[in-house]
């Protein structure tokens, strides 16, 4: 390994406030050092974001642009994975940004840590124009932290966690890909690339994967990424197909236990279906932009939450020891009460608890 590894950046772009894939680029320009590279990869965006990308590239050499067809977040992220030239690689979302030291802070960090497969920092949640900590593990550390072999596992854990974690502690996205350096040899040998076709929570099946092949892990508590909570993002936006892709991503939890044997996760699994199928009901049936009549919405949600791997999840998860939100939103989806379900994810009562804990 070189002294000064080459650190790449990739930045998927699609559909990006201006305002904020501006922000994001400007924040790559601005680094400290400039041993790096950045692959802007525009997913096909219908949009000016392509042309944006291009003449930042064109005033920044360490810049350059994939333009391809749309093929969702993972094949662009696997596609930065095969393109990149350093030897760590670090996504940043088109719409955050991060702070003008973070390449210094990589390259410092792979010096100190350079065994490890995967290195990990922290972020900043910007919310309402706050900046809120976000604490990788649930609380400050002024240690780096090490987890080696079967220790590594026990991230696994916070992706599938006993039970909801609580907003008050704006702890969210242990399975995020942001603020992170993967070692590209070891995602490669191992053939760790993200799924495609799932649209959401992709970070937190290809992570179920990292952590379970990882040898080594390091943790910092340094925040330099600015995770944006964009309004527009598709996290609150009416997703009339919400049940299809949640139904894809179950699929692809359940392959990863399958073939991990990691059968002892499968009760956290079915939790954390439940808080995602109170999901669907906020982005589809209950959304306001649903205009479909109640009578087809509620047959909606009977025909979606029917379907085999739901029913299953619905009648196995074990609501002892969770909160009461959690065990509310499950007597009344084993009662088939939809319409009750829909009358308090209106007012956010059943759904405030989750929302943090899922990222784009």
């Amino acid at each position: 390994m070189s002294e000064n590894p080459l650190i790449t950046i990739v930045v998927p772009v699609y559909k990006v406030p201006y305002n904020l894939l501006h922000k994001c680029l400007d924040s790559i320009a601005a680094q400290t050092s400039k041993n790096f590279e950045a692959i802007l990869i525009d997913d096909g965006s219908p949009d000016e974001c392509g042309a944006i990308c291009d003449e930042y590239a064109k005033n920044y050499p360490l810049m350059r642009v994939i333009h391809q067809e749309n093929g969702g977040l993972s094949v662009v992220r696997n596609k930065g994975i095969d393109s990149a030239k350093g030897d760590w690689i670090c996504f940043v979302d088109g719409d955050d940004w991060i702070e003008p030291n973070t390449v210094a802070f990589a390259e410092q960090y792979v010096k100190d840590c350079g065994d490890g497969d995967v290195l990990i920092w922290d972020e900043y949640f910007e919310i309402g124009g706050e900046s809120k900590k976000n604490y990788f593990l649930g609380k400050e550390t002024d240690k780096t932290l090490c987890f080696q072999d079967e220790q590594c596992k026990i991230l696994i854990d916070y992706i599938l966690p006993a039970k909801a974690q609580p907003v008050k502690n704006a702890f969210a996205g242990i399975g995020t890909a942001n603020a992170r350096l993967y070692n590209r040899f070891f995602l490669v040998e191992n053939q760790l690339y993200n799924k495609p076709g799932l649209k959401r929570m992709q970070d937190n099946v290809f992570n179920l994967w990292v952590f379970d092949r990882a040898e080594k892990i390091y943790y910092r508590c340094e925040r330099l990424y600015h995770y944006a909570n964009n309004e527009s993002a598709a996290t609150k936006r009416y997703t009339p197909d919400i049940a299809n892709t949640m139904y894809f991503l179950y699929e692809s939890m359940l392959e990863f236990l399958d073939k991990t044997g990691n059968h002892s996760y499968l009760p956290r699994l079915y939790l954390k279906f439940v808080r995602i199928l109170a999901q669907c009901f906020e982005l589809n049936y209950a959304h306001a932009d649903n205009k479909n009549s109640l009578s087809k919405r509620l047959k909606m949600a009977r025909e979606d939450l029917h379907r085999p791997y739901f029913s299953e999840v619905i009648r196995n998860a074990n609501p002892a020891g969770q909160s009461r939100k959690t065990k509310l939103v499950l007597f009344l989806l084993r009662h088939n009460m939809y319409l009750n379900m829909m009358a308090l994810t209106k007012v956010n009562i059943v759904t405030r608890e989750f929302r943090l804990s899922h990222r784009r």
